[in-house]
């Protein structure tokens, strides 16, 4: 999945590449990222020494919006995150009609006074513990309603779900760090993954 294409001489060169959606987001900042995760998968099939990698805002915003955007959840886009110290902040568009048709239906959920795009901000600490990470969310907004996490689990599970993960991603549980990382740190503006 994270393989780009080598053209050798002769080749023809690959179709152009569409403009980043906005300021701040590069294809050379992606293609960064996935040359990084690369290098990751070969050294953990080659039994590699222990190093760290450094994966900047810049890197993690292009890659989410640019190179996995065709994978992302129906209506979630324009994707934002921010790194600090053990915390990391997200933002982005949730298209709610796109969505909530699959959560259960009921006029007592904050959701039902919703509907259309609307932007959500989520924060969280992040905690590491032997080769898996959790987040502990702390605040959740979904245009001006703050919503607690579980109501946030119901709508990233029920947006998630597929053939090979039928009951979706689950945002409350922990979770294994990518490609063998023992520890992530989150620091300004930047993560760094221990391997």
């Amino acid at each position: 999945a994270f393989v780009l294409t080598l053209l050798g001489p002769g080749n023809s060169a690959p179709p152009p590449r569409p403009a980043p959606p906005r300021a701040g987001l590069s294809w050379t900042e992606s293609d960064s990222l996935v040359r990084k995760l690369q290098a990751i998968e070969s050294r953990q099939k080659a039994q590699g020494k222990r190093e760290t990698v450094l994966v900047t805002e810049g890197e993690l915003n292009s890659y989410l919006n640019l190179e996995l955007a065709p994978k992302l959840p129906r209506g979630v886009s324009d994707l934002l995150v921010r790194l600090d110290r053990d915390r990391v902040f997200a933002s982005g568009m949730v298209d709610l009609d796109q969505v909530q048709g699959k959560l259960p239906n009921s006029r007592f959920s904050p959701l039902a006074l919703l509907s259309g795009r609307v932007p959500v901000h989520i924060q969280g600490r992040l905690m590491n513990f032997n080769g898996f990470g959790a987040i502990e969310w702390e605040d959740i907004r979904i245009s001006s309603l703050s919503l607690p996490a579980s109501v946030l689990g119901q709508l990233v599970a029920s947006s998630t779900r597929d053939a090979e993960n039928p009951e979706g991603f689950d945002i409350q549980a922990p979770f294994r760090l990518p490609h063998a990382c023992r520890w992530l740190r989150l620091e300004p503006g930047r993560a760094l993954l221990d391997f």
